[in-house]
This record gives structure tokens, C-alpha cells and sequence, in this order.
């Protein structure tokens, strides 16, 4: 049939067409009748400055006649008239189904698609308020739609979210900020951060995009996406350094309540980490002696005391170059004389647990004036285990470990043999002496090569960098260079004392103590406990990414480690638990695993034109169901929610 005519034509064919025309006509009255946008005019009251943004508009008729509605607050938009037409129309399209006459440019088909995933979110959530109010049916709904229309979109991850937000509400984070003064708005900023830092640990900006593009935690706590902004995660980070000492006091009662924590012991360590890009202005970044040997770039030291449960008590900041036995001090008043203080032990004498590199005889001192006791590393070099009864204070299919308990004076001291640590040590000497011999013997070859380095002061320099590389076992050598005409002709070395070497490797330390009560065995056990301290800063700087430190200025600074720190108290919590289940999996598989429960929405079309939405979860899984009955978490919060359009 040619174009214009229509009298010649087949009637069937006309009739076709007709039918097809009403269908079109039939599925537009079911649809958004009119989409548009709208540009807005704002003026503040208090600066009297005007500026615009807009509104994305719905046009529909009723009874009444024609009315409109807001759909979507889209901000400030770059785009010109003819833009935003083009938006409008490509956001309708992409909300009702429909395949665009032409493609988009790729500026307003990324925009489109971004408010028509907002605009579906919101849809649901009038749609789950609607709901809400309205008698729950059991009844089943049966809807004829076509399978091919089958979508699913805005998969968010939940597992995850469920359990950070039950540990966030088993601690009552909210109602301690919200007792300190924080808003309902500060408050879902900082669940944002908190939760973000314990399932996506990273800087204020890798957690806005997790919460708007991967997570669904704004439903699981409902909280509204749009108060989230990137300048309020900030501004929340800031607001909660500024109330650090209150919220910690406030977490460490709480926790003390919960689990009915010991709190006789202070577990005291100290680790640095390091900073990325370029400082501009920072009292805390220090070139330091970095634990992660990046002495390359600046650094910043982070205290941390813990109970013998593994419960953070208060955590400090000090410069990257800060030295390590200047820190007690100051961490001491912060649990026992600044107010709030962190700890209430009443008559209790409370021990302090701390490592060889803070245990000066300054330190104990104080440590002793203050009344308190004290376990420690004997910073003393241990040279040979003194005549005296030999015991065993540890036996396991790996490792034994012997030891003679010496009094001296109101002093006990346990000098240990742990043919575990002498095996570790042994091969720790074995690769260390390797590995400076054949830097030695490199250098030395260099002497005797063309282009090689000869100069006297430069193969000294070389050397003395090697001693600072291998500081560990370079100690224990001799190392001779002979010179002739300002030029190095000769380099040898040899091992000053081996008995001395092989007794620096050989498993052997020495602890000390002010408390006589104690047995050997309970001394040993006691200060193993420190690893409580070292697996928080492993959990911290691994599994919470606390490292490496993008911030410029310190006050992010603080603000990034006091967020992990307080996402590493919710780990504590769900740690806690699972072990109490003898659920024993790190903390990155079980994160992993749980971010495969997620919430989805599905959509079809049915045979009269309109378009269902379903939201709805995914079905839990058998891991996902350990973890969340080992911890008691519901998942009737997470409703399914029906839409039609």
C-alpha cells in the first residue's frame, strides 16, 4: 500500500492499523502523560543572593482538568532549553520502557539514566509509605505480562548493611549522638560514614559513591539518599572529632554493659601509617621510622588501648617522628585523669600491658607512681638464661616454651625460651645475614669494575646505608675498608662475636613484671595478650583500610582514623558475637559474601500497556542465614514494594 492511499487499500490492513493506533493511544493514557523540566528561582533570606535549579515536572490529567507534580529535585544543570528537553524526554523513556527514535548524547543519556534510577527509588518509597497505611492483603495477585519485558535493575548490596546496622543499633550510636546534640540529619550522616568505613573502607568520597551506587542502606536504615551529600560527609567527620572524648566514653560504657567486660588489663601499642599525594598544611605528617617500611612518604602515629577482651578504650594521635616511650604519659591521663574518664575501676589495681619500645624505666616509674601495675618486655638485652628451676609454661605441637622466674627485689622476671620463636628467629638471621653479605660482596665487587663506585667517602656512605638497611643483624659485623689515594681498593667483614650473634636469634626474651601474685605461666599469658592489640591494628590497616591517608589537612586526618576507629568498635560487637557461635571468619569474607544479598528491582509490562515495579530482595542463602541468625538480625524491615505505572 503506497503512501496517501487509503481508499485503495485493503480493509484488513486498515483495520490493523487502526487497532494498532488505539493500542499506542491506550498504553500513553496508562503512562506519564507529559514529562518535563522546570527551572526554578531561589533567593536566600540572609544573603539575598538568587540562584536556580530544577525540577523534573509530571503534567497529567484528571477529572478536574489538567494539574502537575514534582517528581525529582535534579539541582543545578548545565544544560540549555533544548537539553533539557532532551532529558525530560529520555528520563520518560527509560521509566516507561520505551526505546528512544535516536540515541541521546552520551552528556544527557548518563544523566538520564542516573535521575531515572533516583526517580524509580523514590517511586518505590511513596509506594512503600502507601503500603504502610494500607491493610496487608495475603491474597495472590495474578497479572498477565509479557516475559520478554522482564527487567531488573538498581541491584544494591543489603547482607552487609544488615549487620553493620544491627551492631550500629545494638551499640545505640544514634541515641548517643543523638543525646549529644546531633540532628536527624547529623545522624544519618554519620550512620553513612560509620557503616561505609566498616563495608567500604576508604576516604569520605569512595563511601559517598558506595552509598549512592552499590549500597542499600538507605533503605535498610532508612535514610533519605538526597540529605547524603560528599561536603556533609565531611562536615560530619569534623562534628564527631569535636565530640571524640564523649562518644568514646559513652561506646566504652555501653560495650562494658553489653558484655560484662574485665577491664583489668590495659593492652597499650602504638602503630604509624602513611600518607598518599601531595601534604599542603599538617602539624601531624612526620618523616618517620615507618612500621611498613614506606619511609618514603610522610607519616602519622596512631595509640591505641584495648581491654583483654579486645574492646578499644581511647585512641590518640601523635606526629609521625614522635618517639615511643613519650606517649604513656600523656595516654595514661586520658584514661585516668582528664575528664570524662574512660574507666572506672574502683578499688581495683589495674595492670598495664605494654611492649619492649614504650617499657623505659621512665615509664614504669610512672607507671608505678600512678599506682598501677605493670607487664612488660625487658628492654635489656637477654644474653643467657640465669641458673635456676627450669619449667614449661607452654606446650603445643609447635612450640615449647621454658622458663626460670627470678626475683629481684619487688620485681619478678621471667626469662622465656620459645623453640617456636628460635626456628622463626633462625631463619630470620639466616636471610638477613644472606642478603647483607651479598650487598657487601656486590659492593665490594664494584671496586674492581669499570664504572663502579671507588670514590672513599661514597663506599663508606654505601655501607652505612646497608648498616641502616639491615640494622637488625649489621650490629654484629666488623667491616674494614682499606683506601689508597682517596679510593676504596678493599672491603672486608667478619661477625664480631657468634656466640653473641646466635643468642640475639635464639627465642630467648625476658619479661618483667611488678606483680609477685602472678604465676609464670599467668605472666607468659598475660603479656601474649599483646596481640589482641597487634591483630586491631592488622584489622584496622587490612580489613578497615586505614592506611594509606589521602587527607591534606589534619583535621581530615582525624577525622578518617576516628570514623575507622568507631566502624572497628561495630566489628568488635560483630565479632563478639559470631565467636560466641563459633563463627571464626575474617572480617573481608564475611563482607564479601554478605554483599551477595541484595535488593532489586523488577519490571515487566502487562497486556493493558502498564509497567509493575517490584522491589524486592534476593533470596538468602545459607551463609547469609548463619551470619544473621548468630547475630539475631530481622529481615522484616526489608519489605517488598509494588508499583504501577
Amino acid at each position: 500500500m503506497k503512501l496517501g492511499s487509503w481508499g485503495s487499500a485493503n480493509p484488513v490492513v486498515v483495520l490493523d492499523i487502526a487497532i494498532f493506533t488505539l493500542d499506542i493511544m491506550k498504553r500513553m493514557w496508562y503512562q506519564f502523560s507529559a514529562m518535563y523540566i522546570r527551572k526554578v528561582r531561589k533567593t536566600d533570606k540572609r544573603t539575598g543572593k538568587s540562584y536556580f535549579y530544577h525540577q523534573l515536572i509530571e503534567a497529567y490529567r484528571t477529572p478536574k482538568g489538567p494539574r502537575q507534580r514534582i517528581l525529582l529535585n535534579l539541582g543545578k544543570l548545565d544544560l540549555d532549553d533544548r537539553e533539557r528537553k532532551m532529558l525530560a524526554d529520555r528520563i520518560e523513556q527509560l521509566i516507561t520502557g520505551q526505546l528512544p527514535f535516536m540515541p541521546p548524547p552520551d552528556k544527557i543519556e548518563q544523566l538520564a539514566r542516573r535521575f531515572a534510577s533516583k526517580l524509580r527509588k523514590e517511586l518505590v518509597k511513596k509506594e512503600e509509605e502507601k503500603q504502610d497505611k494500607e491493610p496487608k492483603e495475603n491474597a495472590p495477585q495474578w497479572k498477565t505480562v509479557d516475559i520478554n519485558s522482564v527487567e531488573c535493575s538498581d541491584v544494591r548490596s543489603a547482607g552487609g548493611e544488615l549487620v553493620g546496622s544491627w551492631a550500629y543499633d545494638t551499640l545505640g550510636v544514634s541515641k548517643i549522638l543523638s543525646d549529644l546534640g546531633f540532628s536527624k540529619q547529623e545522624i544519618d550522616r554519620a550512620k553513612v560514614l560509620i557503616i561505609g568505613k566498616l563495608l567500604n573502607p576508604g576516604s569520605e568520597l569512595e563511601i559517598y559513591r558506595w552509598f549512592n551506587n552499590i549500597s542499600a542502606l538507605d533503605e535498610v536504615g532508612g535514610i533519605k539518599q538526597t540529605s547524603i551529600s560528599l561536603s556533609s560527609l565531611y562536615r560530619i567527620s569534623d562534628k564527631l572529632v569535636s565530640f571524640k572524648e564523649d562518644i568514646e566514653k559513652l561506646l566504652v560504657e555501653k560495650e562494658r554493659k553489653l558484655f560484662g567486660l574485665g577491664e583489668k588489663l590495659i593492652l597499650y601499642d602504638l602503630t604509624n601509617t602513611y600518607f598518599e599525594g601531595c601534604l599542603r598544611s599538617s602539624d601531624l605528617s612526620r618523616r618517620g621510622h615507618s612500621k611498613e617500611r614506606r619511609n618514603d612518604r610522610p607519616l602519622v602515629t596512631v595509640a591505641l588501648v584495648i581491654d583483654e577482651d579486645g574492646f578499644p578504650k581511647t585512641s590518640r594521635l601523635f606526629p609521625g617522628n614522635v618517639s615511643e616511650p613519650s606517649t604513656l604519659e600523656k595516654i595514661l591521663n586520658d584514661l585516668l585523669v582528664n575528664p570524662p574518664r574512660q574507666l572506672n575501676f574502683g578499688e581495683r589495681r589495674l595492670t598495664v600491658v605494654i611492649d619492649a619500645g614504650i617499657a623505659t624505666e621512665e615509664n614504669l616509674r610512672i607507671i608505678r607512681k600512678r599506682g598501677l601495675d605493670y607487664i612488660c618486655v625487658d628492654r635489656r638485652k637477654t644474653k643467657n638464661i640465669p641458673d635456676g628451676e627450669s619449667e614449661v609454661i607452654h606446650e603445643s605441637e609447635n612450640t615449647t616454651v621454658e622458663a626460670v622466674r627470678i626475683k629481684e627485689g619487688d620485681e619478678i622476671f621471667l626469662y622465656c625460651k620459645s623453640t617456636g620463636r628460635a626456628l622463626k628467629e633462625e631463619s630470620i638471621k639466616n636471610r638477613f645475614q644472606k642478603r647483607f653479605e651479598e650487598e657487601l660482596t656486590r659492593l665490594r665487587e664494584s671496586l674492581h669494575r669499570k664504572g663502579g663506585i671507588k670514590r672513599y667517602e661514597k663506599v663508606l656512605e654505601r655501607i652505612g646505608r646497608l648498616k641502616e638497611r639491615y640494622s637488625r643483624i649489621s650490629h654484629f659485623y666488623e667491616i674494614s675498608v682499606k683506601e689508597d689515594k682517596g679510593k676504596a681498593v678493599e672491603i672486608s667483614w667478619r661477625v664480631k662475636n657468634p656466640e653473641h650473634l646466635e643468642v640475639g636469634f635464639s627465642g630467648t626474651y625476658r619479661l618483667r613484671t611488678s606483680i609477685g601474685e602472678l604465676s609464670s605461666k599467668e605472666l607468659w599469658s598475660i603479656y601474649n595478650m599483646l596481640s589482641k592489640v597487634e591483630a586491631s591494628f592488622k584489622s584496622l590497616k587490612s580489613e578497615l583500610s586505614i592506611r594509606p591517608i589521602y587527607h591534606r589537612v589534619d583535621k581530615r586526618i582525624k577525622g578518617h582514623i576516628f570514623a575507622t576507629i568507631l566502624a572497628y568498635h561495630l566489628l568488635c560487637v560483630i565479632q563478639r558475637k559470631l565467636h560466641e557461635s563459633n563463627i571464626n571468619f575474617s572480617w573481608k569474607i564475611i563482607r564479601k559474601l554478605m554483599s551477595s544479598h541484595a535488593r532489586i528491582t523488577t519490571s515487566m509490562t502487562t497486556n493493558n500497556g502498564r509497567t509493575i515495579y517490584i522491589r524486592l530482595t534476593s533470596q538468602a542463602e545459607d551463609f547469609h542465614m548463619m551470619i544473621y541468625n548468630a547475630l539475631g538480625v530481622s529481615l522484616k524491615s526489608l519489605q517488598v514494594i509494588r508499583k504501577t505505572r
